[in-house]
């Protein structure tokens, strides 16, 4: 259960307040970067922030544009998948 709703909820809104476009939110490992601020999505406080956040447009364009690079990178991780084999049986010979 989460405890620190309002201080939660008064993260997100400083994280709003700087007006986060696309180039502000990314990627790294388990984590999200928004405007400078690390969101683990293992952490419960992180997760609501992050829920919260859900609600702005610019996060939502942001979130669709890293599903779309990602479908992109399994589309072209599949043209290669046998390709790796093929190299090592190559070099092996």
């Amino acid at each position: 259960m989460i405890h620190n709703t309002d201080k939660n909820l008064t993260r997100t809104l400083a994280i709003l307040s700087t007006h986060p476009d696309e180039i502000d939110i990314g990627f790294q490992a388990r984590e999200m970067l928004v405007a400078g601020h690390k969101l683990c999505i293992q952490n419960e406080d992180d997760r609501e922030v992050l829920s919260i956040l859900m609600a702005s447009k610019e996060f939502g364009f942001a979130v669709t544009a890293i599903e779309q690079m990602a479908k992109k990178l399994r589309e072209m991780q599949a043209r290669y998948e046998g390709l790796a084999q093929v190299v090592a049986k190559e070099m092996a010979a």
